[in-house]
Formats: structure tokens, sequence, C-alpha cells
């Protein structure tokens, strides 16, 4: 964000002062180095406020719909997902395409990359879209560090798991976060792939940061295991799970699958029957108690 911030700003500035940007004269419009400053104090309500107004009477205004664009953006990532994050990212999707199709001399790889990540966050739906744009902003010349992020989260989204990965691994030279290993773990698993899957897992435990991160390693860690016909590891994984949460239905659940490999048939049940009692709705566990083991 800051990044963008200040190339923005700093190119933005540049332009006011030869007067690319310069007022005409309406007395309706906030002066646009009222707006550059807001925007550099990261007052995004005022900026948004601003913009809008000043857009009534000059819609088409390239500074305006820009900084309406990427105000509405920033905003729209301090609220929680619903309704007014939702209308958020439409106005800035909605300002950064008219400021676009302006044609005119605009930070344009930077309101490219923008509009991806907003595309993004608006959802499955709109993933094509963040791909599209997050391209063309890496094509234009503009690459931030999280656009290999993006570009492999929503290509996995679209199922397109060759280029997923080719983006992971670009992201995972600049980043060991846990969700990144555990979103490339899981493009690598439904990829068939567990043994390039199975040290990105192991990473992410490491760090030992985010406990539902933790959980879901184990998990599919556990999975792996077991269809590798390693019973005993598989276990192991689902134990840590409960040492963490004794009411862990998914978890007495796998063991109880373990033990049904095994030909244990009374540990299984047992397993399963905890499962329910935590979780009555559990269907998988109750379709397993009406089957002769």
């Amino acid at each position: 964000m800051l990044a963008v911030a200040v190339l923005v700003a700093g190119g933005v500035l540049q332009l006011t002062h030869a007067g690319f940007f310069a007022a005409h004269g309406s007395a309706r419009r906030v002066a646009k180095h009222v707006v550059l400053a807001d925007w550099n104090a990261k007052s995004w309500n005022k900026v948004i406020d601003e913009t809008t107004t000043s857009l009534a009477t000059a819609p088409l205004d390239p500074f305006y719909l820009m900084f309406k664009g990427f105000a509405s953006f920033y905003k729209a990532l301090e609220l929680p997902e619903g309704d007014d994050r939702a209308a958020l990212l439409d106005e800035s999707v909605m300002a950064l395409r008219k400021a676009l199709a302006t044609r005119r001399a605009l930070p344009k790889a930077q309101i490219e990359y923008i509009l991806g990540k907003a595309y993004y966050l608006k959802g499955f739906s709109y993933f094509d879209e963040s791909v599209k744009y997050m391209e063309e902003s890496i094509a234009d010349g503009y690459g931030a560090p999280d656009t290999n992020e993006y570009l492999a989260m929503a290509y996995a989204g679209l199922d397109q798991k060759e280029k997923a990965v080719e983006y992971f691994k670009a992201a995972l030279e600049k980043s060991k976060a846990e969700l990144l290993l555990l979103a490339a773990a899981k493009t690598y698993i439904d990829m068939g792939d567990n043994s390039d899957a199975e040290p990105l897992l192991i990473e992410a435990l490491a760090s030992g940061k985010n406990a539902v991160v933790a959980e879901k390693c184990h998990f599919m860690l556990g999975a792996i295991y077991r269809a590798a016909g390693d019973a005993a590891k598989a276990e192991e994984q689902y134990d840590l799970v409960l040492q963490s949460d004794q009411n862990s239905a998914e978890a007495h659940y796998r063991l109880g699958l373990i033990y049904q490999d095994r030909g244990e048939a009374v540990r299984a049940r047992a397993e399963w029957r905890k499962a329910v009692s935590i979780n009555p709705s559990f269907a998988a566990a109750r379709e397993k108690l009406t089957e002769k083991l």
C-alpha cells in the first residue's frame, strides 16, 4: 500500500505542478492539492467525499476518478466482509476503470494493480478479472511484493493449477507467510503432488504463530501420510490436533478412519461416536456408524 501511495502521489504531484490536473474553475470542485494532502494523510473518507463532490461537475476528470478509486479500495480494506465493504470495492472498480478509459497520462500499471486486488477481494466470480489486471500491471512494468501471491491465489481459485504453482513458487521466494505456504501446499495436493506439499506444510507448522493454520496443516499432513500407507505418522498428526483442541470432531473422525484401515473396528467406532457427540450433525461420522465393519 505504501509503495503504491508514494509512487502515485509523487507522479500525480508532478502532473499537478505541470498543469495537467489543473482545476477548471468550478466552485464545487475541491482543490486538487487538498485531495493530495488528505491522500498522503491516509484520510480515506475525506478523499472519497472530496472526489465524489468534484466528480459531480467533472465526471470524467482522471485525477478525481483515480483518487476516488484508490481511497475506496483502501477504505474497503479496513472493513470486515459485508455490504459496506462490497459497495466500496464496487466504487473502486468503477472509478478506476473510468480513469483508465480516459486514456490520459496516469500511472496505468499501479491502477491495474489495485484493480486486480479489488477484483480478487470481490470474490471467486471476479478472479478472471483479477488475473487480467494483475498480468497487465506486470506487463506495464509494475510488480508489487504481493503481486505473485494474488496471481497464485486467483489462478488456484480458477482451477488453473499449473499457473498457480508458477506464481506460488515466485511468491515463496519473497515470503514464507503461513497462509501462503498453506495455500501453495493445497494446490500441490490438488495436483496429486504430495511430495512437494509436505515440506511446505512442515515449514508452515515450524513458525507456530497461527493455530488455525497449524490445525489445517496437521489435517493435510495426516491425509498425505495415510495415503502413503504410514498410519503411525497420520495418527500422530491427528493426536497433535487433539492436544490443542480436544473437541475436534474432525480429528476423532479421521482417527476412526485410521483404526478402520488397521481392522480395529471397536476403536474406529469409538472415535466416530466421539465425533458425533461433539458435533451431532457430522454426517460422515454418522454414516460410518451405520456401516458394518
